[in-house]
C-alpha cells in the first residue's frame, strides 16, 4: 500500500471508530509525540503504541467524531505531513471541540513508526476545563 493511501485509511478507520483497523497500520515500536494536558507523568513524553491505543480508546469513549480529515500531504524522505481538521462532540456535555492538528508521520517498511502531533494546547486545555468534571 502506498503511503498516501495508508494514511488516508488510518484517518478513515479512526473516524469510523474502527480503532483496531487504524492501529494495525502502526509498527510495533511506534511512538506518539504530542503535548497532552491530562498526562499525570509528563505532558510531552513520547507514548508507545499501547499507550496511544489507550488514549484513542478513551477519546472515542468520550467524543463523537463529526469531522476528522487530513489536508493534502507533503513528503520529505520517510516523513509525510498534513494539517488535519477535527470537529468532535463531547458525549456527556454536547460541547463541540474544533481543532487543527499538524501531523508528521514517519514510516518504515509499510508501517507508521512515529506520529508527531502539534495542536493548540491552550485551546484543548480550555475545552477540558470547560467540562464539568473533566473529559471522562
Amino acid at each position: 500500500m502506498e503511503t498516501p493511501e495508508l494514511l488516508h485509511n488510518f484517518y478513515r478507520h479512526y473516524r469510523e471508530r474502527r480503532l483496531a483497523d487504524a492501529i494495525a497500520f502502526l509498527g510495533d515500536d511506534f511512538l506518539f509525540k504530542a503535548s497532552l494536558p491530562d498526562d499525570p507523568v509528563d505532558s510531552i513524553r513520547p507514548r508507545s503504541r499501547a499507550e496511544f491505543t489507550l488514549i484513542c480508546h478513551k477519546f472515542l469513549d468520550n467524543f463523537d467524531i463529526l469531522v476528522f480529515e487530513p489536508g493534502p500531504f507533503s513528503f520529505d524522505g520517510d516523513v509525510a505531513s498534513a494539517i488535519a481538521r477535527g470537529s468532535f462532540r463531547h458525549k456527556r456535555s454536547g460541547k463541540i471541540l474544533d481543532m487543527k492538528f499538524h501531523h508528521w508521520w514517519r514510516l518504515a517498511d509499510g508501517k507508521v513508526i512515529e506520529l508527531r502531533q502539534e495542536h493548540d494546547s491552550d485551546l484543548l486545555q480550555d475545552f477540558i476545563e470547560s467540562l464539568d468534571g473533566g473529559v471522562s
